[in-house]
């Protein structure tokens, strides 16, 4: 709205206020009088432009302000925005490749546990195994355990079989051992001292089967009858091994007694064991007697 419309608005042209009732009033007086008015009329109208301008102005400004001050804070959060997508972005591009790790990462592990899982099972089996075999070993174990203390006892008493037999043997040596120192001291003597020597010989025989300690405890007269007498030979010569049959002999060697020289003695030797063929000293009345060798003896 411009102010000269609103001039003759508010006030009227002078040719139309000359046209109402009052028309026939003189041109001059009234010509004067609408001048004036007209230019009051003007200057308000003037002034009433020039405020509503500055009024404009003012508004104008402060919505030129607002405007500015809205576009800033607008680009400041198109800034924050773009900025926070950006983040969002690189975020979701670092967790997209935390992910693809972590995918790698549980694919090894995956694989990783198939192969344990199989090793684990191998392993059973080979327990499985060695554990079957353990019983297996257990039990020959066991069997061998009980066929070596079968063994074992079977030998034990073998060994004394053989320690009742060898202290037999040791006795009957010793006895004929007494028997031959006997028979040397009759054929050395005279022939008729033969039925006064026989009780000697039999207190020998005895005082053989027992240690020098038991004899010396026993009279006085014994013990000078032991020292008077002469050394019995060693009975160890007496004493060896039965030798094993050859492989082509037919049948055991028949055990000979031993002839004695004194074919006048009381008392012939019972089941006398063969003379040592390496004895170095035989007696004075002792001759070598061939005995016949069975065919599986060695010479």
């Amino acid at each position: 709205m411009s102010a000269a419309s609103a001039g003759e608005e508010l006030f009227p042209r002078p040719s139309e206020a000359l046209a109402g009732p009052g028309g026939s009033l003189g041109s001059a007086g009234g010509a004067q009088a609408w001048v004036a008015m007209d230019t009051v009329s003007l200057e308000h109208q003037i002034q009433s432009v020039q405020r509503h301008i500055s009024f404009l102005k003012k508004e104008q400004m402060a919505l030129l302000r607002d405007l500015h001050l809205e576009i800033l804070r607008l680009q400041k959060r198109c800034s924050e925005l773009t900025h926070d997508l950006e983040m969002r972005e690189v975020q979701s591009h670092q967790q997209e490749e935390a992910s693809r790790e972590l995918e790698d990462k549980c694919r090894a592990l995956e694989s990783q546990l198939e192969a344990r899982a199989a090793a684990n099972e191998e392993l059973r089996r080979e327990v499985a195994q060695r554990e079957a075999l353990v019983s297996a070993l257990r039990c020959s174990l066991r069997s061998e355990e009980r066929r070596f203390l079968e063994e074992l006892r079977r030998r034990s008493h073998r060994a004394t079989v053989l320690g009742t037999e060898l202290q037999k043997h040791t006795e009957a040596a010793a006895y004929l051992s007494c028997q031959l120192h006997a028979a040397r001291q009759r054929l050395q003597g005279p022939r008729s001292g033969a039925a006064a020597a026989e009780p000697r010989v039999r207190r020998r025989a005895q005082r053989a089967r027992r240690p020098p300690e038991a004899a010396a405890k026993g009279p006085s007269r014994d013990w000078a009858t032991w020292e008077d007498a002469d050394p019995m030979p060693d009975p160890a010569l007496f004493l060896y091994p039965r030798r094993p049959p050859r492989p082509g002999a037919r049948g055991p060697r028949p055990l000979l007694r031993q002839e004695m020289p004194d074919q006048d003695a009381p008392h012939p030797v019972p089941h006398q064991e063969p003379r040592y063929q390496g004895d170095p000293h035989p007696g004075p009345s002792e001759s070598p007697v061939a005995t016949p060798s069975a065919p599986g003896d060695p010479e």
